[in-house]
């Protein structure tokens, strides 16, 4: 009797621990930073007329709640630094994300495509000559998220994430968008569109835990 406990135990143990051997299908967080390189036009801001867009670096947190092994519900944060000192930019950025995701190798190996919408706190102090104090400008902006990534398991409940994100705010039509071909020619349709004055590219890698 004691063997046949001791088997069926050891059983379940194996298909346990069997059954952690792929990416988190449940929930996860995961934890990274990387390079964020932005592309800022049109702002009232002052740092990048001044400084140009320079490159400056991510730090970001994500959660998520998986309703199936390929779709998942959650939240993201990154907050965002760029300097040129004494100049300097801080972007908070929240938002609530959907995840789609594509599991490959027994589920040890995925790609995954979030979308998100959410608030973006911009911030950024600028300094003249002499100037002690420096002028602060701060605004809340509606903001949109791309992301896009590889996942691949470590070890047990960890697994590592290389990922790419796009965050945009302050969209504006663009009243110039015709379309004219060199030798003068308009269609006559009005082609405006969308755009973003505040871009910025990400590109980093997570830590991710989960089950």
């Amino acid at each position: 009797m004691k063997q046949l406990l001791l088997t069926v135990l050891l059983s379940y143990a194996g298909i346990a621990l069997q059954a952690q051997d792929h990416l988190p299908q449940t929930y996860s967080i995961a934890v990274g930073g990387g390079v964020t390189l932005p592309l800022v036009e049109g702002n009232r801001n002052e740092f990048f007329n001044k400084n140009g867009d320079r490159a400056g670096y991510d730090l970001m947190l994500e959660g998520r709640y998986y309703l199936t092994p390929y779709f998942a519900l959650g939240a993201q944060y990154d907050y965002l630094r760029i300097a040129d000192l004494p100049d300097k930019v801080h972007v908070h950025y929240v938002r609530p994300a959907a995840t789609l995701r594509y599991l490959w190798s027994d589920g040890d190996k995925g790609a995954f495509f979030g979308f998100g919408i959410g608030y973006m706190n911009y911030q950024e102090r600028t300094y003249r000559r002499g100037d002690r104090y420096g002028y602060l400008f701060q605004k809340g902006y509606f903001g949109l998220s791309f992301s896009m990534g590889y996942e691949f398991r470590i070890t047990g409940k960890v697994s590592g994430i290389f990922r790419g994100d796009i965050l945009m705010a302050d969209w504006v039509n663009n009243p110039d968008a015709r379309l004219y071909n060199p030798d003068g020619y308009d269609d006559g349709v009005n082609h405006n569109w969308f755009k973003s004055n505040i871009t910025f590219f990400n590109l980093g890698f997570a830590i991710q835990f989960g089950r």
